[in-house]
């Protein structure tokens, strides 16, 4: 037997299955997931994990709508979601598997950015009541100021197509036959040359017509009086007649004026407020140490987000 034995130990397939085995426990030591890869491989996939994918997927973290989704879709639109879910989550950990998590800037922003998704699922709906958005209102009121706008027709006279010395002649001249016709609004155009923006302003603002006419001739604007021709005044690009027909000082509007603006902004703020303690309450649960050089720190330290 032990003459055997000794046969075994010098045939060739004894030595190989030895330094297989050999290799295996070797793999096994430096990879302990290396034997489990088949393992790894396999996804399981029910109904729970597609409604947790549709919550991402919506960014709304709400199961019984995601339920009612998955269940209100057509077979082929089922198809297509379960065929983007195997899609992500093989990505994900072949990903995962090459380690492309780490050290990466970018994921780490994205997967912060979805953390701050889900901080928002929690938030849920804002109840807002109007004594609520009018309380809100009376506080920001200036930042809802309508600013001065001025509505008028002007002629110009383009100092490209005259002689400059003769351009305000002609000007005058017109403005005698404007005045002494009472030309209205709407008959300007039949007057001067073209002008390179507009003739007629309609409830224009002053950062927009000084944008066209120059600050100068902006300021004369805002100032004259209403339903007469008034000029020649001076811009970048020549001689302007101006009739003003309305011209709004800035305000301060009512509540009703602007309130889809101030529901708009007052659910951002609480948003924004709810979100900031939600994530306080995350950074609550866990305990700074502090670097020795930096340690003096420590004691004026508040996180504020």
């Amino acid at each position: 037997m032990l003459k055997n034995l000794g046969g075994l130990g010098r045939d060739p397939l004894v030595h190989f299955l030895a330094i297989a085995l050999f290799l295996f426990v070797g793999i096994e030591l430096v990879d302990p997931k290396a034997g489990a890869s088949d393992q790894t491989n396999i996804l399981h996939l029910n109904e729970d994990l597609l409604i947790e994918y549709i919550q991402y997927q919506k960014k709304t973290f709400n199961p019984r709508f995601a339920r009612t989704y998955w269940q209100s879709l057509a077979p082929s639109d089922r198809s297509d979601l379960i065929h983007d879910y195997i899609r992500e989550e093989v990505l994900y950990r072949e990903a995962m598997n090459l380690g492309l998590q780490d050290n990466d800037q970018i994921i780490r922003r994205r997967l912060i950015q979805k953390l701050e998704y889900v901080t928002d699922g929690f938030v849920g709906d804002i109840n807002v009541s109007r004594q609520d958005l009018e309380q809100y209102f009376w506080l920001h009121q200036e930042e809802y100021r309508i600013e001065a706008s001025v509505t008028f027709t002007h002629v110009f006279f383009d100092f490209r197509n005259q002689f400059n010395n003769s351009l305000e002649e002609v000007a005058l001249q017109t403005l005698d036959h404007l005045l002494e016709k009472s030309v209205a609004f709407e008959k300007s155009a039949g007057y001067g040359d073209r002008f390179i923006f507009h003739r007629n302003y309609v409830a224009r603002t002053r950062q927009l017509v000084a944008s066209h006419m120059g600050e100068d001739m902006t300021r004369k604007i805002f100032q004259l009086p209403i339903n007469t021709w008034s000029g020649p005044y001076q811009s970048p690009y020549g001689l302007h007649l101006v009739l003003v027909v309305e011209n709004n000082p800035s305000r301060l509007p009512n509540f009703q004026e602007v309130a889809p603006l101030v529901l708009e902004d007052y659910r951002r703020q609480r948003m924004d407020d709810m979100r900031r303690r939600k994530i306080q309450e995350l950074i609550a649960q866990y305990r700074v140490e502090w670097d020795l050089s930096i340690q003096d720190l420590s004691a004026d330290f508040t996180y504020v987000k």
